[in-house]
């Protein structure tokens, strides 16, 4: 047989075919390559929604037992697509080891937000108004009046401490069903309200109440601090972030005893007050050893600068609005129960050494419903209904509270390592104690107060006109706004008041007697005992004591 062969493939030829074959390759390499990338992508995708998927129930923290999570309905005064201050965290608990209570974590800023920039809603800064409440009907009122009558009201988030029996009126329970009538703050805001319930008969005191109060703080701009029975006026927030930031200080804390409520708020809920309160009024009350600086009345006058809020030495707790820094910075105390007065000096001291300055408002935007004057009031329930069979000590309390602060004098502080009332109780004690921006001795020598002897003289004649606002804020404030700078202040206060004060009355005092005039002596010795002469020194206490039985004599023989 024969066998045709083809004939021999040119060079070109076989060139030719080699390339395209090598194309024909490349392109299956190619699509397999992006096939398995594909597969890859798709598996890995689907992967992950699984994961997910699985994980999402986990990464949402069940509500707290303890706190009322509110519901968020649509609200005809701020409309579900507006934003709403939210908290930026939940309130997820722990259990109090002390009480056994379950109460919500205290919070703290993501590491990379340390610096603590303002949390905005809308652009503007958002307000944490921290409530204590202790079976007080009003505590709803006074919520529904922070949310109807502020400028901004979306920027409002309320924490509540209810402490309340069966019966009581809930300080989130509106008058009327939200059904039946939506427009209520307490139903359109529902979602701005967090409510921490405890039973009546858990309650130690306003202390507790308020570091769980502490606790329910999760970054918002300020923080402010109330009590359940107060009454805001129009526009209210704007005012008080307005005076807030005139002290050009970041470590600013306005605080004062509030005005009675009484002819404070005209129909259009605005103020008719031209004066406010300022703190500079305190002397010591208690038994030994834990004697303790209480403020006493504070004097209400037209403010004697303008334009700013003036610098004060002292803390209110009924009324304090600053940076939310500081509300995690000096938290309440844990373990204080059954003390009602002693707060204000422990938060007050330590925040000045922390680096706090304290300022009394230019004009008032909250008053007080004080029960002197309120028929309605009288006869409202104190926590220390619920004193008995606890076991706990106020005395017990308080040395630890002047411990801390160092008002306990080292003579004394030794009485608290006793056993029983006089021994110190250690409880995380490191976690509420003195900051390290200024020493807290430097305050007692500026503001007079003798540790030693338990003895303070009254500031206002150095404090209410000013004296204290020009020589130490205006001339020490830090360029940078972040406090004012004590390591520079050289003020001698007491020179000041001796000038000012107990030598002008003392110089008036002498004269008095000299002329035996019985209506000069009165006049004089009313004054005299107004400034607490006598606490200035044994001779001012001999001279005032020679004035009054010589008035008594007078008196005795006038016909």
């Amino acid at each position: 047989s024969t066998f045709t062969m083809a004939p021999p493939r040119s060079f070109a030829e076989r060139y030719a075919k080699d390339r395209a074959w090598r194309a024909r390759r490349a392109r299956v390499t190619r699509l397999v390559a992006v096939s398995v990338v594909a597969a890859l992508v798709v598996g890995w995708t689907l992967f992950a929604v699984f994961a997910v998927a699985r994980l999402k129930p986990n990464t949402v923290p069940p509500p707290p037992i303890v706190v009322d999570e509110p519901s968020s309905p649509s609200s005809p005064s701020v409309p579900a697509e507006e934003e709403t201050v939210r908290r930026r965290d939940p309130l997820d608990v722990e259990v109090d080891p002390r009480t056994q209570l379950e109460v919500p974590r205290f919070w703290r800023p993501p590491l990379e937000e340390e610096d603590e920039e303002e949390d905005l809603v809308r652009g503007e800064p958002t307000i944490f108004v921290m409530i204590a409440s202790y079976r007080d009907f009003q505590c709803r009122e006074t919520v529904t009046s922070a949310l109807s009558r502020a400028s901004r009201p979306w920027r409002i988030r309320v924490g509540v401490v209810e402490q309340n029996a069966d019966d009581d009126v809930k300080c989130d329970e509106p008058v009327e069903p939200c059904a039946a009538n939506p427009s209520q703050p307490l139903c359109s805001f529902r979602s701005q309200v967090d409510v921490y319930r405890m039973h009546a008969s858990k309650a130690s005191g306003p202390i507790y109440a308020r570091h769980v109060g502490n606790r329910m703080y999760r970054g918002e701009a300020f923080a402010m601090q109330l009590d359940a029975h107060v009454q805001f006026i129009k526009d209210w927030d704007d005012l008080i972030v307005e005076q807030w930031r005139a002290t050009g200080n970041d470590m600013a804390v306005l605080s004062t005893y509030l005005t009675d409520l009484q002819g404070s708020i005209d129909s259009a809920g605005r103020s008719t007050r031209k004066t406010r309160p300022i703190m500079c009024n305190s002397n010591f009350e208690g038994s030994f050893p834990a004697r303790y600086l209480r403020h006493g009345a504070q004097p209400e006058e037209v403010p004697a600068i303008k334009g700013s809020p003036m610098l004060q030495p002292f803390w209110a707790a009924g009324f304090s609005f600053s940076r939310g820094h500081f509300v995690r910075k000096v938290p309440y105390d844990c373990c204080l129960p059954q003390v009602f007065m002693g707060e204000e000096i422990s938060i007050g001291i330590r925040a000045w050494t922390f680096g706090y300055d304290l300022y009394a408002t230019e004009s008032s935007v909250v008053f007080h419903e004080y029960a002197q004057k309120s028929q309605r009031r009288r006869g409202v329930h104190m926590f220390w209904e619920q004193k008995h069979g606890k076991g706990e000590s106020a005395s017990r309390s308080l040395l630890r509270l002047t411990s801390v602060i160092k008002m306990l004098p080292p003579s004394d502080a030794a009485i608290g390592t006793g056993g029983d009332d006089n021994s110190i109780d250690q409880t995380d004690i490191h976690k509420y104690g003195l900051g390290s921006e200024r020493d807290v001795d430097l305050f007692y020598k500026l503001f007079l107060v003798d540790v030693q002897h338990r003895r303070a003289q009254p500031l206002c004649k150095f404090v209410e006109g000013g004296a204290l606002h020009r020589e130490v804020h205006r001339k020490h404030l830090r360029p940078d706004g972040q406090g004012i700078d004590y390591s520079q202040v050289t003020f001698d206060t007491q020179a000041f008041l001796d000038a000012n004060l107990y030598v002008p009355v003392a110089n008036r005092l002498q004269r008095a007697i000299e002329r035996r005039d019985h209506n000069a002596l009165a006049q004089v010795v009313n004054e005299a005992t107004r400034v607490k002469l006598e606490r200035r020194s044994d001779h001012y206490a001999d001279l005032l004591k020679q004035a009054r039985h010589l008035q008594a004599s007078l008196m005795q023989h006038a016909p």
